[in-house]
């Protein structure tokens, strides 16, 4: 039985129920967070500090803002890195939380707090909110004149925005799409959505005492190459739960994927689409006060600076041709590990010159293919919504849980294992993103029989079927500098397979190797792509997938009783989450299982050596910088188990 419905918290209820619930984990930080005086408090704050004021000035003035992503865990580090920000021009700031405490790992945060100060070397990719508190984290908001929209994931997002908007941050994502696509690997539909409605419901309780913070909606997280149809319409249902909660300010967050007349459509869609579902359901007194872009969220990032600095700014230009009235654009060392504060201020400031030069020209990109798109956007996104309300007779969230257990809303590569994960996507000639595979999903007959012109526009030119290995191939291509794959590339499309040999030797008797993201990293796409290379080339695959805590790969090493371990890590803290992992591994009886772990490995920028000897310390027979082939470890893995007499 669905329990969630599109219907408003009783306040009782959210007081006397919900808050305490939700406050308990962290005590100290939970009895800072008193409403009356925190409402108090951001009325008494200057209006540069409200997210939504700041950003409608924006517009207003025809400018574009800068909404970078930063945060370090050390107080004094942090309010630096916000006034060296500020100095380049930033006056709207994300405040980006670490791992743990998204994860409510509260005491695994305060460990890595304490050894950052001690230290001096940031252990935490993010700034650890709730374990700072209201009164510490008000330092941090007072320290620079501009508004504050932190980020979280599911388990912590209520906690942290209750001690967000008690400091004095003004917004904050609602985006349980957002969780479902790239955070939470658990987490039903149903309490995702009951996560939004709890936030919904707080900012509702500010906005009936005067204080408007928002919600920008992220939506469904593109993790492949496909159209931002469904991630603009799980925004605007993001919205429509959010704002029946009371929010009064929605801001959508739009996405850049490489080709320019797409990108500008999608986003020049966005604001009627929204403005459309929220007026049907009466919701007239809701405001947009501007959009927001943000750069082609979980496609690989280019690790070559000057590639860096190009995909850039090329996000600036489009930002400067299209509605939008700030933009996230990522550093370039983003690919390396966590920023510097002089990257950020070089890449802000790169940023902002095109930003100045193009949008001051007043130049309009009308050309007719960018009409096309729009008006196939709105009409694909349109249908999606419509089906998702058509399934839940007229309620939302009813119409949402079901749509995902039948994939009606579906996404590749997402992290949730409650998604069906049936569709896929291309790029075409042109390097816009189309569908290969539809899945379930309500896409109309005119839109399909456009996007199948496209893809086979593609496989006529370059005399080959799209599928798999294409898709993953596009996703890599603006790290490479180009939209497609040139095609004097095509004949070397298999050059990066293992050798038949090895699949010839492993595949009579396979054996078993277990694979994941280790700790709280929600980072999918790379073990998912370990995992299908493996099991093509004729291994036993037991996957866990993201945010797999060590025990559980023990866990899985003794009950399959496993030859290896396939680690990868992204969000640079595995070293925090691995200490003493072969003699735990030892103990449980494994201790001979091979081990390899592969990624970002450490939080700031460093060398990869160092994580190398760090790794080998720890027991890990083999590690892998981040830009390291699959088929490389594949390889290297049949060599150790051959030596072993294992194959």
């Amino acid at each position: 039985m669905i329990r969630v419905r599109q219907k408003r918290t009783d306040e009782d209820v959210f007081l006397n129920k919900l808050r305490p619930e939700v406050l308990a984990p962290w005590p100290e930080a939970g009895a800072q967070c008193d409403l009356d005086e925190a409402i108090a408090y951001q009325k008494s704050l200057p209006e540069s500090k409200n997210f939504t004021k700041a950003l409608a000035k924006y517009r207003a003035e025809g400018k574009i803002g800068l909404f970078p992503r930063s945060g370090v865990p050390v107080v004094e580090k942090e309010i630096e890195l916000l006034q060296s920000l500020d100095a380049v021009g930033v006056r709207l700031f994300p405040f980006t939380t670490d791992s743990y405490t998204r994860n409510l790992q509260l005491t695994k945060a305060q460990a890595g707090l304490e050894e950052s100060i001690a230290t001096g070397k940031m252990k935490l990719n993010g700034y650890p909110i709730i374990n700072h508190g209201v009164a510490t984290t008000r330092k941090v908001v007072e320290s620079v004149p501009g508004a504050f929209d932190p980020r979280s994931s599911r388990v912590a997002n209520s906690f942290v925005g209750e001690v967000a908007f008690a400091s004095g941050m003004t917004a904050m994502p609602n985006s349980f799409f957002g969780w479902i696509g790239g955070y939470d690997k658990l987490a039903t539909p149903e309490e995702c959505i009951q996560t939004a409605q709890y936030l919904g419901r707080l900012i509702g309780y500010y906005a009936d005492r005067g204080v408007i913070i928002s919600t920008d909606t992220h939506g469904w997280i593109p993790n492949g190459v496909i159209p931002m149809y469904v991630n603009i319409a799980t925004q605007i249902i993001e919205a429509l739960v959010s704002v029946e909660q009371g929010v009064k300010s929605i801001v959508p967050l739009m996405n850049f994927q490489g080709n320019l007349v797409q990108d500008v459509s999608e986003i020049r869609a966005a604001p009627g689409l929204f403005r459309k579902y929220l007026d049907k359901f009466s919701y007239t007194d809701v405001q947009i006060p501007g959009l927001i872009g943000n750069q082609s969220s979980l496609f690989a990032f280019p690790q070559d600076i000057g590639y860096a600095y190009g995909y850039i700014n090329y996000i600036a230009m489009v930002a400067a041709l299209s509605p939008i009235d700030a933009c996230s654009v990522k550093t370039v060392d983003e690919a390396i590990g966590v920023p510097s504060v002089e990257s950020h201020m070089q890449t802000y400031r790169s940023a902002n010159w095109i930003f100045n030069v193009v949008r001051q020209q007043g130049v309009q990109f009308d050309a007719e293919e960018v009409a096309r798109e729009q008006r196939v956007c709105e009409t694909t996104v349109s249908a999606i919504i419509d089906k998702v309300l058509d399934m839940g007779d007229g309620d939302l969230t009813v119409g949402v849980v079901r749509a995902l257990e039948a994939g009606v809303l579906d996404s590749p590569f997402s992290i949730n294992v409650n998604v069906r994960d049936l569709c896929m996507g291309a790029r075409d000639l042109a390097g816009a993103c189309r569908y290969i595979e539809y899945g379930n999903l309500p896409i109309p007959d005119d839109v399909r029989k456009y996007n199948d012109e496209k893809i086979r526009e593609r496989e006529k030119a370059e005399g080959r079927k799209l599928g798999y290995k294409t898709s993953l191939a596009d996703f890599w291509t603006l790290s490479r500098g180009v939209i497609i794959d040139p095609p004097e590339n095509l004949a070397d499309e298999n050059s990066e397979d293992v050798p038949p040999e090895i699949s010839k030797a492993v595949r009579d008797n396979p054996p078993t190797v277990i694979t994941g993201t280790v700790g709280v990293d929600a980072h999918v796409i790379g073990t998912k792509i370990i995992s299908k290379v493996l099991r093509e080339t004729g291994f036993k695959v037991v996957p866990l997938g993201a945010q797999t805590a060590p025990e559980e790969f023990i866990k899985a090493a003794v009950e399959t009783d496993a030859d290896a371990m396939l680690m990868t890590s992204l969000y640079g803290m595995a070293e925090m989450d691995l200490q003493g992992f072969r003699d735990k591994c030892v103990e449980a009886g494994v201790g001979d299982i091979l081990l390899y772990i592969g990624g970002i490995l450490g939080v700031g920028k460093h060398d990869f050596k160092d994580d190398e000897v760090k790794f080998t310390q720890l027991g890990f027979d083999r590690v892998y910088p981040p830009e390291a082939e699959v088929s490389a470890s594949v390889v290297d893995l049949y060599e150790d188990m051959k030596a072993r007499g294992r194959v």
